[in-house]
């Protein structure tokens, strides 16, 4: 059976969002910016912001213990955990451990057997890890891993990324017959070492990048091109234009609105390839032609709901962009069964992959269960000083510690525990109870 036909993919998605969120109204206003350009002309509303107990290991561990919960699975089933992350929690050891211990701990099994590992390429990590973990899968029909990517995407104070911070994790379930997406595994890939965005040794730590935004963007537009194009050739694709191809689209999303501003050119190429345009070719224009207003809304508007709500997931963002587009189709009763849905991914550094995949019958229901309105809804708004201390450290009891959920208990400080982490489940007495039985106190 040639590759493309075998019929492996998505079967279901889980999502982890923190509970605290600035509203960027209130960040607008203390940065002098003003508040219209951040809603309006990015699309941001609400910024997703860890507490104390949460990292991406946390975040990375209810994501998958939902998915796994929610589909009866038990650890001794899954062959594969691959993680997606650049807010790795040490430089050898995979954040992705850290995760299973604490799923482990909370549905009981074992996970002695499964493949656990990180993949690390900026924001295209977790769609390297997909990508993998595919070629696994379709190995024996037996196979069952899970894809999950988690990040803080954290920026300095008043830099001209700290109002697109965010942050979460999604877990996505990969095994054959799929009933949310079948992936035909076809990838255009475009790759060049640049230095857009990074995160260098430096003789003291930092958690955020040194990074230049409008090269950054450059650098997409242009891997994007370079992947969409190979994607042409390894796919054979012969429509004049890819995005009649998809009926949908799901774009990394540094911020909500940057898939319908990085497409403008590649939309105008396509126009003009079918005889559509003989208008200016200027962004500005095309932009707001009625022809890509339309676009925009029909096959890109979807994804950037959730975005809006929650920032940046670096990782996450296009795996986010989907959860997304489903739930929100699925609300609206949309006919996506047997549609195709094309993905453009990237990563700093830098790196872009396109592919595909085909709507499978019962999606409908799958999408229906990713809660994702509830989840956005039922979050509590933190104000700008407790913002602060959290952006700084400077905060060492959790706003809001909530029952059973994962926590980091402490950080070792000595010997042979060093650096090492710790985690627990929060109790209703606001304390993290460890989950180790052979923990040592330091």
């Amino acid at each position: 059976m040639a590759k493309r036909n075998l019929p492996v993919g998505i079967d279901d998605m889980a999502t982890y969002v923190p509970s605290l969120y600035l509203d960027i109204r209130d960040l607008a206003e203390a940065r002098g910016i003003q508040y219209e350009k951040l809603a309006h002309g990015l699309g941001l509303l609400k910024m997703a912001f860890p507490d104390v107990h949460e990292d991406a290991a946390t975040m990375a561990a209810e994501a998958i213990s939902e998915l796994m919960e929610k589909n009866g699975l038990r650890p001794e089933q899954i062959g594969r955990i691959y993680l997606g992350t650049e807010s790795a929690l040490d430089g050898a050891k995979p954040t992705a451990t850290y995760a299973v211990e604490m799923v482990q701990q909370r549905l009981g099994g074992s996970f002695r057997h499964c493949d656990v590992v990180d993949m690390t390429f900026a924001c295209i990590g977790a769609t390297d890890a997909l990508e993998n973990c595919l070629d696994w899968v379709a190995g024996d029909k037996e196979r069952i891993a899970i894809v999950v990517a988690s990040d803080f995407a954290k920026y300095e104070s008043d830099s001209t990324g700290e109002y697109t911070q965010g942050a979460g994790a999604v877990a996505v379930l990969v095994k054959w017959n799929p009933r949310l997406l079948v992936l035909t595994r076809q990838f255009g890939v475009a790759m060049e070492s640049v230095h857009d965005f990074y995160k260098p040794r430096r003789k003291q730590f930092s958690e955020t990048p040194v990074f230049d935004g409008p090269f950054s963007n450059q650098c997409y537009q242009y891997r994007m091109t370079e992947a969409l194009e190979h994607f042409r050739q390894v796919s054979g694709a012969t429509e004049t234009a890819l995005s009649d191809r998809w009926e949908r689209m799901a774009f990394h999303l540094p911020y909500s609105f940057h898939a319908k501003r990085i497409y403008v050119e590649e939309f105008a190429k396509e126009m003009i390839a079918k005889g559509k345009w003989d208008g200016e070719f200027d962004a500005k224009t095309i932009s707001k032609s009625p022809e890509y207003q339309a676009f925009v809304n029909k096959k890109l508007e979807k994804a950037q709901r959730a975005s809006s709500q929650i920032g940046n997931l670096y990782t996450g963002s296009v795996f986010m962009a989907l959860m997304s587009t489903l739930y929100f189709d699925a609300l609206e009763n949309s006919k996506l069964g047997g549609k195709k849905i094309g993905f453009v991914a990237y990563g700093s550094g830098s790196k872009s992959k396109v592919f595909e995949g085909i709507v499978q019958r019962d999606w409908q229901k799958v999408a229906n269960n990713f809660d994702l309105s509830n989840k956005l809804e039922n979050r509590r708004a933190l104000d700008y000083e407790t913002y602060e201390q959290l952006h700084h450290h400077q905060r060492q009891q959790s706003v809001l510690p909530k029952e059973d959920k994962f926590a980091l208990h402490s950080i070792g400080k000595t010997g042979n525990e060093l650096g090492a982490r710790y985690y627990g489940v929060f109790h209703l007495n606001g304390k993290a109870e460890i989950l180790r039985k052979d923990f040592v106190t330091v």
